[in-house]
């Protein structure tokens, strides 16, 4: 089997979050009284991490300030109210099976704060083992910068050109090809992961993943 390893982003790939991701940061806006947004304007802004997420829901008058009373804000309503409606994609419990039945290393690695990946880890994916889950922090930079992905493969010893990273974004794509990584987009998600790469290989079903490690 040539791959043996596979990172998975989180949002958006295997945890369908975003209601859960606005509503809170839309009960963040209002406590400020600040104009809400549609789950449509969440979709645009969800994958490059809270910052750039809460920046984006801010009055323009308010955007390039400092952000930080609202980021926190958001977090905290976030954290409360974080598994309310989200739910794992269908078909990706059977994927993480599939792997671990095969003994294939696992890891997610996302643009959410550490702390919260965390609590939706443990909450929804405790029946898997995952050698690691990298959120954003001081150590992590957000994607696409590779400092995770290759964290990783350093950590099980593993040629980064053997490890498969799944993701729904155009930024998943180009973590994969900054770490010489194997990239594959699902489309299930709120990004386009072919819009840059008409080269990048799309799947519309939680199975293709497999098929694809079967045959690679």
């Amino acid at each position: 089997m040539g791959i043996k390893a596979v990172i998975f982003d989180l949002d958006g790939t295997l945890l369908d979050s975003i209601q859960d991701i606005a509503d809170a940061n839309n009960q963040m806006l209002s406590e400020y009284d600040y104009p809400l947004h549609e789950l449509s304007a969440y979709v645009k802004w969800i994958g490059n991490g809270a910052r750039r997420l809460v920046e984006a829901s801010l009055p323009p008058n308010l955007r390039g300030g400092d952000s930080v009373p609202y980021i926190d804000k958001y977090q905290d309503c976030y954290k409360n109210n974080i598994s309310n409606k989200s739910k794992i994609f269908e078909g990706m419990d059977r994927v993480l099976d599939y792997l671990t039945d095969k003994n294939i290393p696992m890891a997610i690695i996302t643009n959410k704060p550490q702390n919260l990946t965390d609590i939706i880890v443990k909450k929804y994916f405790k029946n898997w083992s995952f050698k690691n889950v990298i959120g954003h922090s001081n150590a992590f930079p957000h994607k696409p910068n590779p400092k995770g992905a290759l964290h990783f493969a350093k950590q099980i010893n593993c040629d980064p050109k053997d490890i498969l990273l799944v993701g729904d974004s155009v930024v998943d794509i180009q973590t994969a090809k900054a770490a010489n990584m194997l990239p594959l987009g699902v489309s299930w998600g709120y990004g386009k992961p072919g819009a840059e790469d008409r080269c990048t290989v799309v799947v519309d079903q939680a199975q293709e993943i497999i098929d694809y490690i079967k045959i690679n």
